[in-house]
């Protein structure tokens, strides 16, 4: 099988509708170049003819793109050396979305779904020599608007209602972190491919023994035969007969494992292949993941016709709901060969509005920056896209387990036959692509719309999804048709039917998962209260913060550069955002008035709530029957353009301080303190496998650094799970700081440090912190009294292995700083004049 990527001579056009079709495609005017893979907003910016729309207010001037059609054209030479019996097919791999597609003006497909892959028989219309290929995108706006004129509006939370009737990123029409841009234009690879037989699918779940000691991949092949060589099926049964599939299993060092060649019996073939003593893939934290690979090649008798390349993981997964000893409801934990796993992580968001434009490095950039932060797992939110190959690959070799979304969000989404049948096929594609994937733990229905369907009166978990196909339609996708696509497609892999989805609360602190927003919307709760708000598995919470001040300087100009300005608040896309975040801010801290405050002030609450929600969720982890709480996965890592946002990293890929918070929360040794009325509690974590004896310190301080009390204990830490190590009393009427340290052969592995709040209230002493540049990426940090929040900046490119610390009187920290170098080094912390 050979293939032609059309990625060049690409043009583009704006489409008119007042003048004649093949008038405007011989007219040579008027075009421009166009990049494909790719979107209109890209070319035209690229072209001076539209404003970068993330600079400034100038989203607005960008929203005629999406209100109008455009045309794609391409012309290319076709190879002159095909061979007679070839079947030649145009692949659309991702159209976006309403599109029309002619070769050599003969109409060959229609698109109206942005997630389904086209294929086009076009043997007969392919040229030697010159070919035209052309499409018309229409605008998903005016599309989407007709169909819900005639079918009706629905309820919706972010963007514009008609999104519900158009299988497209629905970030796309805005959401509370995204600006509104609704793209068009071919977003996948464009290519032909020639072919006598090609592999068209293959198949391989991974069964793992309960002991671990064998693993069995059940591999199926599906063979498809070329329309021009096969004319009947008498031809095509003689044709398959003359057909075999090598396969061939390739452990990760090189060595092969297991080999078959099989026969191809009515277009498939089938077999088990056997691996003793199976290398497993672990999750980030537990252990390696290394990967084979499972090559499929396709022979005649004259050669290889076909060749497939799949890497693939040995891992056991499970889901486990399970009675708790000591509370109601039942778990909601994903064990991993044997091993119940606490999933800390982080909600993904697309990282562009423009996604043609991420790069395979900026995909692994985002996800090494996860791992690092001891994360383990990061959920493809449903508003998105199903993200690129890279991006799954990245997490496969880093140990990243995703859970996975299909792609609906907040709304009441239709459900008639030609909606269903559309999603069948984008659920069914997409299953497919990403099935063999070992960091996939996950299928899960949608985001937030059983959600939206109880606010609204819509969802009756006593009746049927047949009784309530009237008011809430959507429950035939989640709870019938995506279920069973999962179930014949990936059977080994658990499908959930919604996030959140606790039966008939979508909020129930005791089944499912839940996502914890009484803290910023809702009540605006204080995120001190983090700790009421548990959940089995809470998928979703978060607290806003401004991004670096080099971020603010891409898009907002000199004069716009002040707290409250138009152009900030216009990059805060949440409702009320602005003045969600100032309640929090007022709550906790002292709000400045200049720029660079600002961004510390919200960067500090945000980094304190997220340590707190954490820390407090983690507690909860008590070994078995007693994992009450078993995932909290931040929202979000990621921004898909520069904006004040819930993201733990902006889009330009700069960290900020919550990051390291959350880091140190997440650690495989993590202590945690809480205050009581008059005593301060200590626990720690142990997130290893393996049980640790280690010593504990309890230092309670002074602001001004005078040392009240020292606690030493000897601890032996139970593998996977919390100890817990009792209350510590203290004066009340004190304003003290509580710092623990966990210590193992003589070396400090984990901290955490409880201040007196709110943090306002707090007048500290100039904590005297001193900076030794021991080498070009090698620092020690001390104070001579307690400091808050110290955050270290160097600019751009200077990668840092801790930062946003809390620092204590005789506990000097070391700091890796690779990248570091010469660079001037600023520090900030709280209370610094």
């Amino acid at each position: 099988m050979r293939q032609i990527v059309l990625s060049s001579g690409w043009r583009l056009r704006q489409y008119d509708p007042s003048r004649e079709f093949t008038a405007q495609i011989d007219d040579e005017e008027g075009w421009i170049p166009a990049t494909v893979p790719g979107v209109v907003h890209q070319d035209l910016i690229a072209a001076g003819l539209l404003p970068d729309p993330f600079d400034g207010l100038n989203e607005y001037a960008a929203q005629w793109v999406g209100e109008v059609a455009w045309l794609y054209r391409c012309d290319f030479d076709a190879p002159d050396n095909s061979a007679p019996d070839e079947t030649v097919v145009l692949c659309c791999d991702g159209l976006d979305t309403f599109a029309t597609v002619w070769l050599n003006d003969a109409p060959v497909l229609t698109n109206d779904n942005m997630f389904v892959p086209r294929r086009a028989e076009v043997t007969r219309l392919i040229r030697r020599g010159r070919n035209r290929l052309m499409m018309l995108f229409d605008s998903a706006l005016r599309r989407g608007r007709a169909r819900e004129a005639e079918d009706g509006v629905l309820p919706v939370w972010n963007g514009d209602s008609s999104r519900l009737y158009v299988r497209k990123a629905q970030y796309h029409y805005g959401w509370d972190w995204g600006p509104t841009l609704l793209t068009a234009g071919p977003w996948r690879p464009v290519r032909l491919e020639f072919f006598t037989a090609r592999i068209a699918d293959v198949s391989c779940p991974v069964e793992v023994d309960p002991d671990l000691h064998h693993a069995t991949v059940a591999l199926q092949v599906e063979i498809e035969a070329g329309q021009h060589a096969v004319r009947n099926t008498g031809e095509m049964t003689r044709f398959f007969a003359g057909l075999t599939v090598q396969v061939e299993l390739i452990d990760p060092d090189g060595a092969p494992v297991a080999t078959a060649a099989l026969p191809v019996e009515g277009g498939s073939s089938a077999t088990r292949l056997h691996v003793p003593a199976p290398r497993l893939w672990w999750p980030n934290g537990y252990g390696d993941h290394p990967l084979y690979r499972l090559v499929t090649t396709l022979h005649d008798s004259n050669g290889a016709l076909d060749r497939r390349e799949l890497r693939i993981g040995l891992r056991r997964l499970r889901l486990v709901q399970a009675p708790l000893d000591h509370e109601p409801g039942t778990t909601f934990l994903f064990e991993v060969n044997n091993i119940p796993i606490f999933c800390g992580g982080a909600n993904w968001i697309p990282a562009d509005s423009f996604v043609t434009r991420i790069t395979p490095e900026m995909y692994r950039g985002w996800c090494q920056q996860a791992a690092a932060a001891n994360m383990v797992m990061l959920r493809v939110w449903g508003g998105g896209i199903y993200e690129d190959d890279t991006f799954y690959d990245a997490c496969d070799e880093l140990g990243l387990l995703v859970w996975q979304d299909f792609m609906f969000a907040c709304g009441i989404y239709p459900a008639p036959g030609w909606f269903r049948d559309s999603v069948r096929a984008e659920a069914e594609a997409q299953v497919r692509r990403l099935r063999h994937h070992p960091c996939l733990a996950l299928w899960c229905g949608n985001n937030e719309d059983y959600q939206i369907a109880a606010a609204t009166g819509r969802y009756d978990p006593n009746l049927t999804p047949e009784e309530n196909a009237d008011r809430f339609p959507a429950r035939l996708i989640y709870e019938r048709l995506l279920p069973d696509i999962c179930a014949v497609l990936d059977p080994t892999r658990p499908y959930w039917p919604g996030s959140p989805y606790g039966g008939a609360d979508g909020s129930d602190q005791t089944f499912g998962d839940r996502h914890t927003w009484d803290v910023w919307h809702g009540r605006v709760a204080p995120y001190q209260e983090y700790v009421a708000y548990h959940g089995r598995f809470v998928s979703e919470f978060g607290m806003q913060a401004f991004p670096d001040r080099a971020t603010i300087e891409a898009f907002a100009p000199p004069a716009e550069r002040y707290p409250q300005s138009r152009t900030l608040d216009h990059h805060n896309k949440a409702a009320d955002g602005p003045r969600r975040l100032a309640v929090y801010l007022s709550d906790n801290v002292r709000i400045p008035s200049d720029l660079d405050g600002y961004i510390y002030a919200t960067q500090l609450v945000q980094a304190e709530a997220l340590a707190m929600a954490i820390r407090s969720w983690r507690r909860r982890w008590g070994g078995p029957g007693h994992y009450a709480t078993a995932g909290a996965l931040v929202w979000q890592l990621n921004d898909c353009w520069p904006v004040i946002s819930w993201s733990l990293i902006d889009y330009y890929r700069r960290a900020k301080p919550a990051l390291y918070a959350v880091r140190r929360a997440l650690a495989p040794i993590a202590p945690g303190l809480a205050r009581t009325a008059d005593s301060a509690e200590l626990w720690v974590v142990n997130g290893t496998t393996a049980a640790a004896d280690v010593d504990v310190e309890l230092r309670t301080w002074t602001l001004g650094g005078d040392l009240v009390v020292l606690d030493k204990l000897r601890v032996s830490l139970l593998p996977n799970r919390t100890t817990e190590l009792g209350q510590f009393g203290f004066d009340p009427g004190s304003a003290l700081i509580f710092d623990a340290r966990v210590i193992m052969n003589d070396q400090v592995v984990a901290r955490a440090s409880l201040w007196p709040e709110p943090l306002k209230y707090l007048t500290l002493p100039d904590p005297v912190i001193v900076l030794d540049l021991v080498s070009d990426n090698e620092l020690h940090i001390r104070a001579a009294r307690p400091a808050k929040g110290v955050v270290l900046s160097a600019g751009d490119g200077v990668a840092w292995s801790d930062n946003y610390l809390d620092l204590m009187p005789g506990d000097e920290q070391v700091i890796r700083a690779d990248g570091l170098g010469e660079r001037p080094l600023s520090v900030r912390w709280l209370g610094m004049e």
